[in-house]
């Protein structure tokens, strides 16, 4: 059987110390040549490139063979961790229901903090898209609302100036995109239009840096899609028992 690198007590403490060296480093800086982290952390080859090759994986290193090449600090896009965590979900067969329900607090938090922390230059871009945005949807533009909306949020997530719920309202985001999620929430035009209006006032609050309009805006909206959730969830369920019952014994 195949040793796990992570076992060997070496590499798992390299792996801490070139994580820890990696953090404490700007991205792109270089964190040594090849020798020299063999000789600052007096280790072999084998157990440099073992953990190394970990670090990597957390997207917090870069290794450069060659001329000029190392080890280069990085950091973990945000995208590429949110699709892992998506997939995650997906195997635990996790419902878009699930995921709205997540979704309400967090978008509450958000258009709250983004209200009270925006800064001027995100407060321009805000005010970009609101002008961008304001103007009934035709009907049609679904996939035009849908790429809008992931920009409102991507938007009000940055302003929020919180990490944690950035990441987070990214995942969820990433997990509703995914081939498996076909629920058609937004596939009747009145639904855009009566959400985008409660959409509209939130972002007005944030610009206008009222907190306490913006985060009850995003609390309905929130509630708006629970609401069609259940609706089409209640539809469907009929629907499958009508044939059922036609079905033959």
């Amino acid at each position: 059987m195949a040793r796990n690198p992570m076992r060997s007590s070496a590499v798992s403490r390299l792996v801490k110390r070139l994580r820890e060296q990696s953090l404490a480093t700007a991205p792109g800086e270089m964190i040594g040549s090849e020798d020299q982290l063999v000789a600052t952390y007096k280790v072999s080859r084998p157990t440099l490139r073992q953990a190394a090759a970990l670090v990597s994986q957390e997207q917090l290193l870069t290794v450069r063979r060659g001329t000029g090449g190392g080890y280069f600090a990085r950091r973990p896009e945000v995208a590429a961790v949110a699709h892992v965590a998506a997939i995650y979900l997906q195997s635990r067969h996790t419902t878009l229901r699930e995921i709205i329900t997540a979704v309400e607090p967090i978008r509450v938090e958000m258009a709250t903090l983004a209200a009270q922390n925006r800064t001027p230059d995100e407060l321009d871009a805000l005010k970009a898209f609101l002008v961008r945005d304001n103007r009934d949807l035709e009907v049609g533009e679904r996939e035009a609302f849908l790429r809008s909306e992931r920009e409102f949020a991507r938007l009000i997530a940055t302003a929020s100036h919180n990490s944690v719920l950035y990441l987070f309202i990214t995942t969820l985001h990433e997990f509703s995109s995914l081939p498996r999620q076909n629920e058609r929430v937004f596939e009747s035009a009145e639904r855009v239009r009566a959400y985008w209006s409660v959409r509209q006032k939130s972002l007005v609050a944030i610009i206008e840096g009222d907190a306490e309009i913006a985060g009850i805006s995003a609390r309905r909206a929130a509630r708006m899609i629970t609401e069609w959730l259940m609706a089409d969830g209640a539809r469907t369920e009929l629907k499958y028992g009508a044939d059922d019952a036609r079905m033959p014994a």
